[in-house]
């Protein structure tokens, strides 16, 4: 990161605190220095900022790109949330890839913002109703395997059906907690969906899906669905009334 060196000595004074710390905000700097005003703390920060020490996540929170270690946590103390996802995935081992993109589920609040000076971008995603099934893990909020397989279903597009279907062939899954989150919608195409590919796991690879899963999706089956929003050519699904757009060697390319 590229910094200017000239520091005033107020700034080394400080930044010899804190040149080892993730993240910073003025409350840590009251902390160190107390007899310092919130003003001052204030200028001082963004004057590191400025000089390139320290990068800004927002208004009073700023990091060092050098230093920092957990990006789920900055990403959660930008915006209150829980990480979801792939980022969940990769935190539970069920995918292997890195992905750049941390995911972060909230209540209402939308944004993708890059985290400067790392290869990261955050994006924060608004559940509404949905904004449930999280628990605290290594002081982070993350979605439980459940509600990640759950939002992974609900919002296919930021995944993909073929990693969806390899992590719940991997995943070691409570379906009756699973499905406890369907209880919450009556979006039929959600469960028309995911009872196509529960179905498809079922048939080809023999995962271990119980009846009362199906028997609960079968009941939201209504009018035609396609399964992911592109215009390409499709096979119908006459149980699930899914318009499958991409194809089971597709999807279940992982296996074969």
């Amino acid at each position: 990161m590229y910094k200017k060196n000239y520091l005033t000595g107020t700034e080394q004074n400080i930044w010899q605190y804190i040149n080892d710390k993730e993240m910073l905000d003025n409350e840590l700097i009251s902390q160190i220095f107390p007899e310092m005003s919130e003003n001052k703390r204030n200028k001082t920060l963004h004057s590191l900022y400025k000089k390139g020490y320290l990068k800004r996540a927002r208004k009073d929170l700023y990091y060092n790109p050098e230093k920092l270690n957990s990006f789920y946590k900055l990403a959660l103390k930008i915006r209150e949330g829980y990480i979801g996802l792939s980022s969940a995935l990769r935190y539970y081992n069920l995918i292997e890839y890195e992905d750049y993109t941390i995911f972060i589920m909230t209540k209402s609040y939308q944004k993708k913002m890059p985290l400067k000076g790392t290869q990261y971008q955050l994006c924060y995603i608004p559940l509404k109703e949905f904004f449930t099934g999280f628990e605290k893990k290594e002081n982070i909020q993350i979605s439980s395997v459940e509600k990640t397989l759950f939002d992974c279903f609900l919002k296919p597009s930021y995944i993909g059906f073929t990693n969806i279907a390899k992590v719940l062939y991997d995943a070691k899954m409570d379906w009756k907690r699973f499905m406890e989150f369907f209880k919450l919608t009556n979006n039929n195409s959600l469960c028309q969906r995911t009872g196509y590919i529960l179905d498809m796991m079922k048939k080809e690879t023999k995962l271990a899906v119980p009846d009362f899963v199906f028997k609960m999706l079968l009941k939201h089956v209504q009018n035609p669905v396609k399964l992911m929003s592109l215009n390409t050519k499709s096979v119908f699904n006459k149980k699930w009334k899914i318009q499958d757009n991409l194809g089971k060697e597709k999807i279940l390319s992982w296996w074969y």
